[in-house]
């Protein structure tokens, strides 16, 4: 069964991010930051825009040497094994079992999508295991690596803790090379802490605002695209 989920929602995955990337398409993406790169469905769709550098991050260490493996010849593409958020230090970081929803935040079982995802998945918890990782900031590694004139593509999926991603990332975002960022946010309660409004004013002080939303096509989440507007 968690296969054929698994297959279900790549096939919608692929729709879905074929119409983002169509919608970019006349952007000039210079480069992308792709933080919760999972196994690369969405560097599959936006290397199509030619994009000179692509930096992805992935906590995951067994998703991430799928990763690596699978874009080992793209010399475009530079990976990282490691958990973004806003500080570094160690944290819990929670194993699902679909791993496309793992998270530095804890599933709530009792919403509406956790329900029905134990019911698909037929199990009492969507938890395998909880471990403790390292995480770090955008600033902190990628910092050195931009240019102050590149056009950047921010997206962040990060299930949850997108916020986290954004406060770590104050002086990239300050330095008014992020032209676009891509942010998920969930319509459901299926995290335990919700940051919608946060984020929202977050980017709204920063300069951006959003011009575009990609609803899923199972319409619990969609992906946000926010443009730095001054």
């Amino acid at each position: 069964m968690k296969k054929v989920i698994e297959y279900l929602i790549n096939i919608l995955d692929y729709y879905h991010q074929k119409k983002i990337v169509k919608y970019l398409k006349d952007k000039k993406i210079q480069i992308v930051i792709d933080v919760g790169a999972h196994k690369g469905e969405y560097i599959g769709f936006i290397k199509k825009l030619n994009p000179k550098k692509i930096y992805a991050f992935e906590p995951q260490k067994k998703i991430f040497k799928f990763l690596k493996s699978k874009y080992k010849k793209s010399k475009k593409i530079e990976m990282f094994n490691i958990c973004i958020s806003n500080k570094k230090k160690k944290r819990t970081f929670y194993l699902n079992e679909l791993s496309s929803t793992s998270s530095l935040m804890k599933t709530n079982n009792k919403s509406l999508w956790g329900k029905f995802k134990k019911i698909i998945l037929n199990k009492k918890d969507i938890l395998i295991e909880k471990i403790i990782i390292d995480t770090n900031t955008l600033d902190n590694i990628l910092l050195p690596k931009l240019n102050a004139i590149d056009n950047i593509l921010l997206k962040i999926d990060v299930e949850g803790a997108e916020y986290d991603v954004l406060r770590g990332a104050k002086k990239i975002i300050n330095n008014k090379n992020v032209s676009y960022i891509q942010i998920e946010e969930a319509k459901t309660s299926i995290y335990n802490k919700k940051n919608h409004m946060y984020i929202k004013n977050f980017l709204e002080q920063n300069g951006y605002k959003k011009i575009k939303s990609f609803l899923f096509p199972t319409m619990h989440f969609s992906d946000d695209l926010y443009m730095r507007i001054k």
